[in-house]
């Protein structure tokens, strides 16, 4: 089994526990491939959630290359037990964020490590080489700087200010974002791709027409089933090319399952454009987003199995890193830029749901 969104208390205020308890959840639970995905620091004050109010960007800069040097060192502790890669989740703001992304892809990256006020032996930092990042989530958690999905206060301001009221403008707003940081990055790994849907149940009187599950009799739909709005023929359009540009370079569309643990009907992607993806022979991949070692392997249950049989997905694909190419096996052909330094240190591969090692949780 496998998972390549994560997260850890030790570097992300909003989760809980160390990441190496996190690894060692993932062990316990018989995983055989973990992706570590901290999230990439924010570079201006104004980025910062409500919960990072005591932190400085300086902070969040520090926090991310102390989380690579000790990804980096649990790789090597446990690489007899799973197979650990080194990632990081985007934030994208406006165009600049691609830049700085690439330049966390970079190899070579240099720490600078300052002595403490009570070393007296040391002047000046010390350089600590960073290890090299071998893929990246790309996700969008906010529009226009809003956030999205840290509370539903935070959701309803962005639906005032980016979507002027209008729930088809800030999808919008959202889709188009998306596609720039698409473009400018393709990342191996595409995170919670209709995220903009999370807290949609609290917008009322929002039925969209177009595409979707609604009911023919005009009941009123449920608070999950409100999440899994029927978009727009306009949104679909968005949605549509943003999905055959991840196509055409040879992207995983993460099935995110903490969608569940959300409230929402499906995993991410809800079902509509999952069925689009599939349809357009995408390739799929399995996410549990954790956010602390009591959610890895959240929902990778019999649940999970009979929602990937209910989608007649008979394989899901994972990230393998380079080194292991001489193994048995195909290895999945990528279309990636070189300028954006995707799938330069993994590549594809493809496993067989029926040789997945479902578990049933508490």
């Amino acid at each position: 089994m496998f998972s390549f969104h994560s997260h850890s208390g030790q570097f992300c205020m909003h989760a809980k526990g160390t990441l190496e308890q996190v690894i060692q959840s993932a062990i316990d639970r018989r995983f055989t491939t973990y992706g570590l995905s901290e999230h990439m620091p924010r570079y201006s004050p104004d980025q910062l959630y409500p919960e990072e109010s005591h932190l400085t960007v300086q902070d969040l800069e520090n926090m991310y290359d102390q989380f690579l040097q000790e990804a980096v060192r649990l790789q090597s502790k446990y690489q007899d037990q799973i197979c650990l890669l080194i990632g990081l989740e985007t934030e994208y703001f406006n165009r600049d964020s691609v830049g700085l992304v690439r330049t966390l892809r970079q190899p070579r990256r240099q720490y600078k490590l300052r002595p403490s006020q009570d070393d007296s032996t040391t002047t000046g930092a010390t350089a600590v080489e960073l290890p090299q990042v071998q893929y990246i989530v790309g996700s969008l958690h906010h529009v226009h700087g809003v956030p999205l999905d840290f509370s539903q206060e935070l959701y309803l301001k962005a639906l005032e200010t980016v979507g002027k009221g209008s729930w088809e403008t800030l999808f919008r707003e959202y889709f188009d974002s998306q596609y720039e940081m698409l473009q400018g990055l393709e990342p191996e790994v595409v995170g919670h791709l209709d995220l903009v849907r999370i807290f949609f149940g609290a917008i009322k009187g929002c039925h969209g027409h177009g595409h979707g599950h609604g009911h023919e009799d005009g009941r009123e739909e449920s608070g999950q089933e409100l999440n899994q709005n029927r978009l727009t023929e306009e949104l679909w359009t968005l949605v549509k090319r943003n999905v055959d540009f991840v196509i055409g370079y040879g992207g995983l569309f993460e099935l995110n399952s903490r969608a569940w643990k959300k409230g929402l009907a499906d995993a991410y992607p809800q079902r509509d454009i999952l069925e689009y993806i599939l349809s357009r022979n995408g390739r799929v991949t399995l996410s549990d987003d954790s956010h602390g070692p009591d959610d890895v392997g959240m929902f990778y249950n019999p649940e999970l199995k009979q929602y990937l049989d209910q989608m007649k997905i008979q394989q899901v694909y994972y990230l393998a890193p380079n080194q292991t190419k001489t193994r048995e096996g195909v290895i999945y052909e990528t279309n990636a830029s070189a300028e954006t330094g995707s799938f330069q240190h993994v590549h594809v591969r493809a496993i067989l749901t029926d040789s997945l090692d479902f578990y049933s949780s508490k």
